[in-house]
């Protein structure tokens, strides 16, 4: 009770505002478990809005946003922006009649090849004679209460994505073209996109009479380049999906909450004042993460990729964990200097195009998110451009959480001292310089829905880290993550230090911080004891983000045995799966 007294006495700043984002309404919708994860029942959904009257929420349109952001008016208090998305039958039988008995508008997010005739990826989402027709959308329109937007014409689906043959957003994704092995060119694409998202909004204004300004991207898939090409298009306004609200008067594309699970109104407020409270932003999370090179991936052939990608994936499930590292270049001929990438990239040779499949898999069947290690010696020592290699990294790989900058031993001046000569701040200015413009780059491809985050990564080499505070308080202004490695096993004396630094630091800047150790696998029971006791001191000490930093599918087995409880997310002690039972049981037998 005292917690949601405390959700309600929230103060909500002016032209913030809260985007909820549903999609079909059924009267049959199980309170859970139903076959739609997306669908809501008619009656949590009435409600919902009769929630949204007594507790005086102030419903907006999209013109009010469009007005906000130009500065011609303020939204006011708890606006809330209700969206309807795909064009199901259930937005006119349904939830046309719920608004005029409230009186409250909304928005509705139209694929117009869907009510054109593209019955195929209409009916695999709704089943047959399940959409509106333009009849209908105009009978809506005509009450003054409801808006319709793109959802654009014919993006609503997944094209190949790499030569494993992933279907991925058409939106943000550069098309695998199986014929020649290479990937659809910037300006092909970018044709691509605007040509759909003209035809989308040629068929809503002619078709109802209005002058569509908003694009609402097809599973929340929008990097700023489609936003630009959605601007060319003539639709401005650009809608993704996410975790977190935007002022209406600073961003140019602004994240949806999702209503999945059939929430009732309890639950829609307790997401709502998250969603704008910033809850869930990323620093906030905890994170239990494993790094892994993309080198043990390497394979003569897609189909044994995917079984070691497969095994991999599954170890990395019974572990439970949350979050990836893939290192993905390497220094193939060991001569010192990097030379090949598991990405299409134009600076470097391409051993093995590994990522884009790897990244995909593990977002979308494990649940985990991805984050991709570069080295800056790469600009640094080898004269690249760190910044447009990250751009190809990414524009491949648009569902990359953020990218790992690995610094070596660039701040080993900064760390040890708590305070800097001027050759040292140089050094450090010069990294900070290469990080900002890495991620101006790689946002410029990224996901937005993926509230993309970057993060500086130095290993530990001795106890003088006196530097470690001062360190964080200026990185804080350039760099999301500072992320920290090095064994406590072997370098107890390192340990003892950064537990010392740590009681030093306050909340927010711990949140900041990565920890990650480099495990001895054959480290002795008691050196794992030692490792189990280290992991949960860096907890005591209100750290959230832990992992390893050289996890290696052959050591998989070791590491669930020994370390499961410290780096598993898994709260239920029942829902335990050692992978591994079975291959003991076959060698028993």
């Amino acid at each position: 009770m005292a917690q949601n007294q405390t959700r309600s006495a929230i103060e909500i700043p002016d032209n913030l505002f809260v985007t909820l984002t549903f999609h079909d309404v059924r009267d049959d919708v199980a309170r859970t478990g139903d076959r739609d994860v997306y669908a809501i029942s008619t009656k949590n959904l009435a409600q919902y809005f009769a929630w949204l009257k007594r507790e005086g929420w102030n419903p907006i349109r999209l013109e009010d946003i469009w007005q906000a952001r130009q500065k011609k008016k303020r939204l006011p208090p708890k606006s809330v922006l209700l969206t309807f998305d795909d064009g199901a039958l259930s937005s006119y039988t349904r939830v046309f009649p719920l608004l005029k008995q409230y009186d409250l508008p909304a928005v509705f997010a139209i694929p117009t090849s869907w009510i054109n005739g593209n019955t195929k990826d209409a009916y695999v989402a709704y089943g047959e004679n399940n959409l509106m027709n333009w009849d209908q959308m105009r009978e809506m329109q005509d009450s003054g209460l409801v808006e319709f937007a793109s959802h654009s014409d014919n993006m609503h689906k997944g094209i190949l994505a790499n030569p494993q043959k992933n279907m991925q957003p058409a939106a943000i994704t550069r098309e695998y073209l199986p014929k020649v092995k290479k990937y659809e060119s910037d300006q092909a694409y970018q044709k691509r996109v605007i040509a759909d998202l003209k035809e989308s909004k040629k068929n809503l204004d002619f078709q109802l009479g209005i002058n569509t300004l908003a694009v609402f991207w097809p599973y929340g898939a929008v990097t700023k380049e489609s936003e630009q090409l959605a601007v060319k298009a003539g639709l401005p306004m650009s809608f993704s999906l996410g975790s977190m609200s935007t002022l209406a008067d600073t961003g140019k594309t602004y994240q949806r909450a999702l209503v999945m699970n059939n929430p009732t109104p309890e639950t829609l407020h307790a997401e709502m004042v998250d969603f704008l409270t910033f809850v869930r932003a990323p620093y906030k999370q905890r994170s239990s993460f494993i790094r892994f090179d993309l080198t043990e991936m390497v394979s003569p052939n897609n189909q044994i990729f995917d079984q070691k990608l497969g095994q991999f994936l599954d170890q990395v499930n019974a572990l439970k964990t949350n979050m990836i590292l893939l290192k993905t270049v390497a220094d193939e001929n060991d001569d010192g200097k990097i030379d090949v990438a598991y990405f299409p990239t134009r600076q470097l040779s391409m051993r093995q195009d590994l990522l884009n499949r790897t990244v995909w898999q593990a977002r979308t069947r494990i649940g985990n998110t991805v984050y991709a290690e570069l080295p800056i010696s790469l600009e640094t020592k080898q004269g690249l451009n760190l910044a447009e290699l990250t751009a190809d990294l990414v524009k491949n790989n648009t569902h990359l959480e953020g990218l790992m900058i690995e610094i070596g031993d660039e701040f080993s001046c900064a760390i040890q001292n708590k305070t800097w000569d001027d050759d040292c701040s140089q050094k450090m200015n010069k990294v900070f310089q290469i990080k900002e413009r890495t991620k101006e780059r790689a946002k410029y491809y990224a996901n937005i829905s993926s509230n993309y985050q970057t993060a500086l990564k130095m290993s530990l080499k001795d106890k003088h880290i006196d530097g470690l505070k001062p360190l964080i308080e200026h990185s804080l202004a350039y760099s999301d993550f500072l992320y920290i490695e090095f064994d406590p096993v072997r370098h107890p004396e390192i340990f003892k230090a950064i537990q010392k630094q740590l009681q030093q630091l306050n909340d927010r800047q711990i949140q900041r911080l990565i920890f990650s150790f480099t495990i001895n696998p054959n480290a002795t029971k008691r050196e794992w004891k030692q490792y189990q006791y280290d992991y949960q001191t860096l907890k005591n000490l209100s750290v959230q983000k832990i992992g390893i930093n050289n996890y290696q599918v052959k050591e998989g087995q070791k590491i669930q045995e020994n370390l499961y409880r410290e780096l598993s997310t898994n709260s239920s002690p029942l829902t335990y799966r050692n992978p591994y039972e079975r291959d003991l049981a076959k060698g028993a037998k």
